[in-house]
């Protein structure tokens, strides 16, 4: 079944059921384009987050372990 025999069996029900008729095929195929290159068009005017610094070194050691007593 192709998309226009759907619909047409789809508006058919849609008046069985006195229900509003669905829109033809290809009725929302340009908005769609147009909302999907307006969102990655979007997408790439995103300006990138800065990169992260590195975190700071340590100069200082964590655990001061006493040296070993010489004998």
């Amino acid at each position: 079944m192709n998309a226009t025999q759907q619909h047409l069996l789809d508006t058919y029900r849609a008046a069985r059921r006195a229900e509003s008729a669905p829109p033809a095929p290809g009725a929302h195929t340009v908005r769609t384009l147009r909302d999907l290159l307006r969102w990655r068009r979007s997408r790439t005017a995103v300006p990138e987050q800065a990169p992260r610094t590195a975190p700071a070194v340590r100069t200082t050691p964590l655990h001061h372990h006493a040296e070993p007593a010489e004998s």
